[in-house]
């Protein structure tokens, strides 16, 4: 080669390494500090703050028979509000064929068919325990994509190419649609959507109809009140591959023409904004909550408070009022790990916790594969993650980069978050009460049984899959878990009463099991729990879980009590424990965990419950300080272990060979209660 042409060669390929690094390094969306963020000014969010006993009167917002059966002291409703069905573009190509109906149908007890891989004998599942209520809570995002793509001759895009990757299947099939809401700037497909994708907006509102149609038909509006439904949405923010995803719940089906997507509304605050005046303030009958979900997953970014930096302070506040107002909740356990707590963190100040790494996906430490969407030329690149840094928000799109971990990725470390945007700003946008769900793709809520799970996505419904490679994200594999359920202590089985305690934050989360913990703070004698009208007097003299009250001068107590799963096959409780989070006066954040009660004679109130009093001796009413139960069960087989050992040892996949956990502690948590300090 002539040495002109070599020297211009070697030229080239150094500019093209530098245009690399200089294009993958730079953000090519910069955030608009001038957005409008709408306040939530609404009669329905109004902030509520709860005296001891208060209680509202439960009205109806839609035509139905009022339930036979009324519970003053409430009762445990249990199921499932994280569901997936076919309507998701990552189901759909993946072989789910279950549609809402099916979700329903099998919540209430009946098989469904799962996709099995070619050559498996055909599966069906079947729920040993019917769930209380559900929502269907598919992806917004290529909604209508997914619609023309499985419908032949409905719309024209059907045949574009797009659409046969889509009906192809596998992960080019999921990522034809779903790597947009990676991006910062996601975008339509025009061969599929049609011009100013008017297709997909028109498919939209047919499959948008026909779950409202579905959640309607499947919802017991008689006396007997035996099932609710919700209409609901997942919106599905996921940039950089980092989890900002929240799934919208409704109240009744009283709702907004179309749910929002990430790729109409790209921003939180744009999203929150147009459930206050679509639903809230132009729907009389219609209320939403918007319920932060998988949080263990969003690099820093899901309870970030610096994610409106650059804003006007009128734009900062307006925004924590939002999230203030519409996260009533956030799910603190699902497939792809929990969210409560990891040890090691350096801006809390706590002893180690020895359930903070139940079923942890992501840990510091731990090598995992980053990817970069923001910039000019995607990247991919591996990363040993670290704890988030000052240097690791770029401040051109207030975005943590790198897929670094944040405490605030945890819901321990984000309510203490809150408790120092309450002290700075008097406004807690991290407010919120727990739940738990499972995040199926399968349209199977509720099947969280250890034993018989049957994977999250259809090559996970045999064992040899469910124990194969993982990958984080999506095919997690022999990580993941059967996720969760969602506990609601309402007086009844209807929608509005299980929303109205939803949006009171009277809600738990659990691992799966049906534990039913009870959290109040009141002033209570030491004897409580011996009597027999405890709940009574419970409820009379203090106020529950997801309760907000000013600083307590006077002495008070924490009660708690928790009754064990019913099933036959279900392990005892091990220990009753107060989790308590605070700042001292230099806003330094703490964390204690107590043990208040351990499976002994002296604490049984009954056939597998355990309860007791607690006076926290280190409260002090000058620090603003938040409290929780948790409740963990005594050591059972975690699935992958449980579901190997079922087998003779002849039989068993090569996969039961592994390091994950072999036991496990199965674990409830009730939602917090909040004390806070009068300002000085």
């Amino acid at each position: 080669m002539d040495k002109r042409w070599f020297k211009y060669a070697v030229c080239c390929f150094i500019f093209l390494v530098a245009a690399y690094f200089l294009l993958s390094r730079t953000t090519r969306y910069h955030i608009d500090h001038s957005e409008v963020i709408v306040s939530p000014v609404s009669t329905k969010s109004q902030a509520e703050y709860y005296a001891f006993g208060y209680q509202p009167e439960l009205k109806y917002s839609e035509t139905r028979r009022p339930c036979r059966v009324r519970y003053p002291l409430k009762k445990a409703f249990f199921g499932d509000l994280h569901v997936h069905t076919a309507i998701s573009a990552d189901a759909y190509p993946d072989g789910t064929r279950t549609f809402p109906d099916d979700a329903y149908r099998y919540a209430k007890g009946a098989p469904i068919a799962l996709p099995v891989p070619e050559g498996i004998p055909p599966l069906s599942v079947q729920l040993e325990r019917p769930l209380d209520f559900v929502a269907v809570t598919d992806h917004s995002e290529a909604m209508g994509e997914g619609y023309i793509c499985r419908n032949e001759g409905k719309f024209p895009g059907y045949s574009s190419k797009a659409c046969e990757t889509f009906r192809q299947g596998g992960q080019p099939g999921v990522r034809v649609f779903m790597t947009e809401t990676a991006r910062m700037r996601p975008k339509r497909n025009r061969s599929v959507c049609g011009k100013n994708n008017e297709d997909c907006e028109k498919a939209s509102r047919i499959v948008w109809r026909e779950m409202i149609e579905s959640a309607e038909a499947a919802y017991d509006k008689t006396e007997t009140c035996s099932f609710s439904t919700f209409v609901g949405y997942e919106y599905t923010r996921s940039t950089n591959n980092n989890h900002l995803h929240r799934n919208t719940i409704f109240k009744n089906a009283s709702v907004p023409d179309l749910p929002a997507t990430f790729i109409d509304y790209p921003s939180l605050q744009s999203l929150l904004g147009k459930l206050e005046t679509s639903c809230r303030k132009d729907i009389e009958a219609c209320d939403v909550i918007s319920i932060p979900h998988n949080s263990n997953l969003s690099g820093g970014n899901a309870f970030n408070p610096e994610a409106l930096r650059g804003y006007s302070k009128e734009a900062q506040q307006a925004h924590r009022e939002q999230r203030n107002a519409f996260d009533r909740l956030a799910e603190i356990t699902q497939h792809k790990g929990t969210s409560e707590c990891q040890n090691g963190f350096a801006d809390i100040l706590s002893d180690e916790d020895e359930y903070c790494n139940y079923e942890a996906i992501r840990k510091i430490g731990k090598p995992d594969k980053a990817i970069d969407l923001s910039t000019y030329i995607p990247r991919m690149y591996d990363v040993i993650t670290k704890e988030c840094e000052a240097d690791d928000m770029d401040p051109k799109d207030n975005f943590y980069k790198g897929y670094c971990l944040s405490s605030n990725d945890f819901l321990r470390g984000a309510l203490l978050e809150g408790l120092s945007e309450e002290d700075h700003h008097h406004v807690n946008p991290f407010e919120f009460g727990i739940i738990g769900s499972s995040d199926t793709h399968l349209g199977t809520p509720g099947q969280t049984d250890e034993a018989s799970w049957s994977g999250h996505i259809a090559d996970e419904t045999t064992l040899e899959g469910r124990l194969g490679e993982a990958e984080l994200g999506r095919n997690n594999k022999l990580m993941a878990n059967p996720g969760g359920l969602a506990g609601v202590w309402a007086v009844e089985n209807s929608r509005d009463a299980l929303f109205q305690s939803m949006k009171r934050r009277e809600a738990f989360g659990t691992s799966g099991t049906r534990i039913t913990p009870r959290f109040f703070v009141g002033h209570y004698p030491a004897d409580l729990c011996k009597r027999k009208n405890w709940l009574y007097l419970a409820y009379q003299n203090g106020t529950p879980m997801g309760s907000k009250l000013s600083s307590q001068t006077e002495n008070f107590q924490l009660l708690a009590q928790a009754t064990r799963d019913p099933h036959p096959s279900a392990k005892g409780l091990e220990k009753l424990q107060i989790v308590k989070g605070w700042l001292d006066h230099s806003g330094h954040k703490h964390i204690k965990v107590t043990d208040i009660a351990k499976m002994e004679p002296a604490n049984l109130t009954g056939d597998g419950m355990l309860c007791a009093v607690y006076t926290d001796p280190d409260y002090d009413p000058s620090l603003n300080t938040y409290y929780y139960l948790r409740v963990a069960e005594t050591e059972s087989n975690r699935w992958s272990s449980a579901q190997c050992e079922a087998l003779p040892e002849v039989d068993r996949p090569e996969g039961c060979i592994n390091n994950s956990l072999k036991k496990i502690r199965e674990l409830a948590w009730t939602s917090p209660i909040w004390l806070i300090a009068a300002e000085p």
